[in-house]
């Protein structure tokens, strides 16, 4: 039975990640934050399903991640790094510097945890991989051209991700880790763009459905997921 550990797992499109991998019978580990969204996993559950309760913007997320995967499995075969915040301060004048420091410390930072924490474990699965679920606003190249403007904390953050992704890709494709980043569409969650046209559930259900059909030898590139084709970094 395939295992997948998703981050942030308590709502928007993490939520719906988790339901369509529970629904396809993988071993499911939801990691979420508070203790509520915890014990809302724990209650009713599939047998299959071991939710970790952590914050991915802190250094005990390790141990956590570390703790439960090793009572329950002893390989995975899919990490998403999903968890995120959004800041929709605009423009220099309005961002702070702390807008900017947690949003870097849990797009990117936190997904470098739960990696590092997740490798031995991927280590042992046939096939893995991970996901970092980034976002078309991380494209230095679109907002170079204008099409995003004035969104520092969210835009600098998931550009760090993408950068993450091809370095991590670099070093662990060698064993067959492969690491991926996909923007899963312009999803209408409670932190969406005023463009917002996919529903979280749709999205998750074809990220799901591309992951299964992936090209192990795919290049690491920002996939679009609802569009198509990549997005220039």
């Amino acid at each position: 039975m395939p295992s997948v550990l998703i981050t942030g797992a308590s709502r928007g499109f993490g939520r719906e990640l988790a339901r369509v991998y529970d629904r396809r019978d993988w071993t499911l580990f939801p990691l979420v934050r508070t203790p509520a969204a915890f014990a809302e996993w724990s209650h009713g559950a599939a047998a299959r399903t071991f939710p970790i309760c952590a914050d991915v913007g802190s250094a005990d997320v390790e141990d956590a991640i570390r703790k439960v995967l090793s009572t329950h499995t002893t390989a995975l075969d899919l990490l998403i790094n999903n968890a995120g915040v959004v800041r929709k301060r605009r423009w220099l004048p309005e961002t702070s510097v702390e807008d900017i420091e947690e949003s870097f410390r849990v797009h990117c930072v936190g997904a470098f945890r739960c990696t590092r924490a997740a490798l031995p474990f991927l280590r042992q699965a046939q096939k893995p991989a991970v996901v970092n679920i980034s976002s078309r606003f991380g494209s230095i190249a679109r907002t170079a051209s204008g099409e995003f403007r004035g969104i520092y904390s969210y835009s600098i953050a998931k550009c760090a991700l993408n950068m993450l992704t091809a370095c991590l890709d670099q070093e662990l494709r060698r064993e067959g880790i492969r690491v991926l980043a996909v923007h899963p569409g312009k999803l209408t969650t409670a932190a969406a763009a005023v463009d917002a046209d996919t529903e979280p559930r749709i999205a998750a259900e074809k990220l799901a459905d591309w992951l299964s059909a992936l090209d192990h030898d795919v290049d690491c590139r920002l996939q679009d997921l609802m569009a198509g084709g990549v997005i220039p970094w």
